[in-house]
């Protein structure tokens, strides 16, 4: 790998300049350990092949320079591979930054501007967790949190959009782990996708005062006039949050489907139950007035 990247390096020095070339070096040798991770938008065994387009201005002109991160040569339309991943490092802008984040290893690599604004999420987020990564990676707008064992947590942002997707991890493990910047996601953050919302009832689900606060911030404003009506006739309001909460406490997290079920029947009128559908979309928390199935079902 050595010499073809030196003989690469040779290569670029003509194409741009010499002072060029650490900057190359550099994202090039980040570049190759992000292709390495394995969920990585880079990694060659998605079927795509990774390239980097090295850009610069030269006055008026945009210099561009395609390079194969995986076989470390330049291409041209004769040996440009069909099926590709591309990625454009400018070199004039785009920086390379190896850091120590409360001890934990973090690379980082794009646009100064985006990952100053990004850096400030991470720093938030490995302050709220409970356990940290082993390595981190902020590659443009996706961080790859590391756990080991090929375990990751990516997040994917784009402006106030948050997408959150676990690779060979358990949802009870990611909210483990997680902990409060769960919460903390989910008020920096407009739009969030299903699996953050799966991720966010689990966390939930793990004490009574979180259980408390989700259900007030997702279920209660979403219930309809019956739902309401329902618990408002509850001699003790509270009791029942916490008998909910007991039951909810016992699922089993990674099993969580799309929808959680609820029924619950009175004594005093048992003909008449009470259905709560809590349903996870990539558009947030719906209440349903009629579980498709139940998975909790208790009478009070």
């Amino acid at each position: 790998m050595e010499g073809r990247l030196e003989i690469l390096l040779q290569d670029l020095a003509h194409r741009f300049t010499r002072d060029d070339v650490p900057k190359i070096r550099d994202a090039l040798i980040t570049l190759r350990k992000i292709m390495e991770i394995p969920v990585s938008y880079l990694n060659p065994a998605s079927g795509y092949h990774p390239v980097v387009i090295f850009k610069k201005r030269f006055g008026r002109v945009i210099k561009e320079v395609p390079v194969s991160v995986l076989d470390l040569k330049i291409l041209n339309r004769y040996n440009m591979p069909g099926w590709r991943r591309e990625v454009e490092f400018w070199l004039d802008n785009d920086v390379v930054i190896r850091e120590n984040l409360y001890g934990m290893k973090a690379l980082l690599i794009g646009d100064p501007r985006g990952l100053n604004r990004l850096s400030d999420v991470i720093r938030r987020l490995i302050q709220y967790m409970t356990f940290r990564p082993m390595n981190l990676v902020l590659f443009y707008n996706t961080i790859y949190m590391d756990y080991g064992g090929g375990r990751y947590i990516q997040l994917l942002l784009r402006g106030n959009d948050l997408e959150v997707r676990l690779i060979r991890m358990k949802l009870s493990e990611a909210s483990k782990y997680l902990g409060k910047a769960i919460e903390y996601m989910d008020s920096a953050f407009g739009n969030k996708n299903i699996d953050f919302y799966k991720l966010l009832f689990a966390h939930a689900s793990e004490t009574y005062s979180s259980f408390d606060w989700f259900f007030h911030r997702y279920i209660y404003p979403r219930l309809n006039p019956e739902q309401r009506e329902f618990l408002e006739e509850m001699q003790d309001y509270r009791n029942f949050l916490r008998l909910l909460y007991d039951y909810i406490n016992r699922l089993n997290k990674d099993r969580i489907g799309d929808e959680v079920g609820i029924r619950v029947i009175r004594r005093a009128n048992p003909k008449r139950p009470l259905e709560i559908g809590i349903a996870f979309t990539n558009r947030g928390i719906d209440v349903r007035r009629y579980a498709n199935t139940v998975q909790i079902s208790f009478m009070v």
